[in-house]
């Protein structure tokens, strides 16, 4: 298998989800990389909003000779319960996490915030404010408590002006302020 470059990945992903004009936003380590400090992923989380009729337009973005592409069935149903899948460049193995947004107030408001940021050099995208880029890692941290993403969120706010009342509001909706106080 060759070596996974991350960025080429993502430009092939960018790519092809704004030519089958799908919605999408980037989040997890890629995101937290450009709001704070960069870390080593191998993979690329992306959220999609998009419903059952949307499924052909994700099949026919990323083509089955070049991606691992699950079956439509598949798509349906994590489509229906908010859940996830994955494609897997063949080339280069990279690993597309797909998660489709959920339906409560936060991923809602989460997906309403997105913004269009350059990712790399003459690349935009839309990414995950970084407010809701904190908010994730701590909800990832409430869950396996990994020291990974506290480091993130700390270079969130080391190297991003974030909006503290939102960020408030939500730390304390979501009952993460336990978590959020370990920062």
């Amino acid at each position: 298998m060759k070596a996974v470059d991350i960025r080429a990945g993502l430009r092939l992903v960018v790519k092809n989800l704004e030519t089958g004009q799908i919605p999408y936003m980037i989040v997890g380590s890629i995101a937290g990389s450009i709001y704070g400090e960069p870390r080593l992923t191998n993979d690329l989380d992306v959220v999609l909003a998009m419903d059952a009729t949307s499924v052909d337009a994700i099949i026919q973005s990323f083509n089955a000779t070049q991606f691992y592409v699950p079956p439509r069935e598949i798509f349906i149903q994590e489509i229906s319960r908010g859940g996830q899948t994955n494609l897997i460049h063949h080339g280069s193995g990279i690993k597309i996490d797909l998660m489709f947004q959920k339906r409560t107030p936060h991923s809602v408001e989460e997906f309403r915030r997105r913004a269009r940021v350059e990712i790399l050099r003459g690349l935009q995208a839309w990414v995950a404010a970084p407010e809701d880029v904190i908010i994730a890692k701590l909800r990832f941290y409430r869950e396996g408590e990994s020291a990974k993403h506290l480091t993130d969120i700390r270079g969130i706010l080391a190297n991003t002006q974030v909006d503290r009342e939102y960020l408030s509001k939500w730390v304390k909706t979501l009952d993460l302020e336990k978590y959020f106080a370990k920062i």
